[in-house]
């Protein structure tokens, strides 16, 4: 369901069919990820009614119904088939898998087995930024797009029966027989923040990447290339910041991925060049990938298992807010200048923030004020 994360390599192609300009086209996937955000929002009460099987056959159908839309040809039609739909579905893959590992898993290895979420979220970006490419290189974008989702749908399919095969147990208790926290006592402003502008650069950095390597001065191919290098990078570094994560507690490594973002937007903002450029892009997306696995420990480490999807589906709107305004602040800044630089300073500085959000977070399980 990651797959959605390759947008980047469909953009300029929605541009030519639709005859939208590049803020237009970038709201089609701040769409899908407000949709994947609300799919995360809700996922508490969706765990709790339907079984897993049943939530992953939803999670296929979904976006083979965006196809129908898509094939108008039209930027409404995006909206609703890749945007709310496929959206929709790619959220509930990735919030469902969480939950189900929180339950199933001791916490002495619940960081490695989070991040290896995240990360076989991010091999799903990985495998379609070089699918997509050869793809599109066939076929217009109607066919292009329909048999690159109905690939997703034979492979969630194959999982929501592999879910039924083995009788996993993942619904919650219900309210009456588990109160969540109130919210008035958990403070979620920093936790919020700090998620919000720690992911800020990534998102941007996905969904512009191959705009921005163009920029830079690089080709279609070098830009294909980058983003499949970016998708790697951040499915590796899930597992390895999830493990660290384990060994090390959460808020520290956090801080450090923060910074180090911050020092390559500005690097990436100052310097240009098309191959530092490249360097720059992919460090900012491995960055992206380990902070994206260690965040739902942490939270899991707050709040204990059994409110972890309740609470992860709340602090988890800071990365929809960051994922709607991010990709549009960027294509509408560079409408304005023809220039990724504004927006990439931005990213840093909102990176930095984090960093200093983060270290006022506590470390382990505890109501936070």
């Amino acid at each position: 369901m990651g797959s959605i994360h390759a947008f980047s390599a469909l953009i300029e192609q929605i541009e030519l069919q639709t005859g939208v300009e590049r803020m237009a086209s970038s709201l089609v996937y701040s769409t899908a990820l407000i949709s994947v955000t609300l799919a995360v929002f809700f996922g508490h009460i969706l765990y709790r009614r339907f079984g897993a099987s049943t939530l992953m056959l939803v999670a296929t159908i979904l976006p083979l119904l965006g196809i129908l839309l898509t094939n108008s040809g039209t930027w409404l039609g995006w909206i609703l088939g890749y945007g709310l739909l496929f959206g929709f579905a790619s959220g509930l893959g990735y919030g469902f898998s969480l939950h189900a590992c929180t339950m199933v898993t001791s916490k002495e290895k619940r960081g490695f087995v989070l991040g290896a979420i995240t990360g076989s979220y991010a091999l799903g970006a990985l495998v379609f930024s070089i699918l997509y490419p050869i793809l599109l290189t066939n076929f217009n974008l109607n066919t292009a797009y329909s048999v690159g989702t109905g690939i997703i749908g034979i492979i969630v399919g194959i999982g929501a029966l592999m879910l039924l095969i083995s009788k996993i147990v993942t619904r919650t208790a219900k309210p009456n027989q588990l109160q969540n926290p109130k919210p008035k006592q958990l403070g979620f402003a920093r936790l919020w923040f700090g998620y919000c502008f720690g992911v800020f650069a990534g998102l941007m950095a996905i969904g512009h990447a191959v705009p921005i390597i163009k920029t830079m001065g690089g080709d279609a191919q070098l830009a294909s290339s980058g983003i499949v290098l970016m998708s790697l990078g951040s499915g590796i570094a899930g597992l390895v910041a999830g493990y660290i994560a384990d060994q090390f507690g959460c808020r520290k490594p956090l801080i450090t991925l923060t910074i180090a973002s911050a020092i390559g937007l500005v690097l990436l903002a100052a310097l240009g060049g098309v191959q530092l450029a490249l360097i720059l892009m992919i460090c900012i997306a491995t960055i992206y990938g380990a902070f994206i696995a260690i965040y739902p420990t942490l939270v899991a480490n707050l709040f204990g298992k059994e409110h972890s999807a309740w609470a992860y589906g709340k602090v988890f709107t800071a990365w929809g807010f960051a994922g709607l305004s991010a990709p549009s602040l960027a294509g509408w800044l560079y409408e304005q200048s023809g220039s990724y630089d504004t927006p990439l300073l931005i990213a840093a500085i909102l990176a930095a923030i984090s960093a200093i959000v983060i270290l006022r977070l506590p470390d382990k399980k505890q109501v936070i004020s």
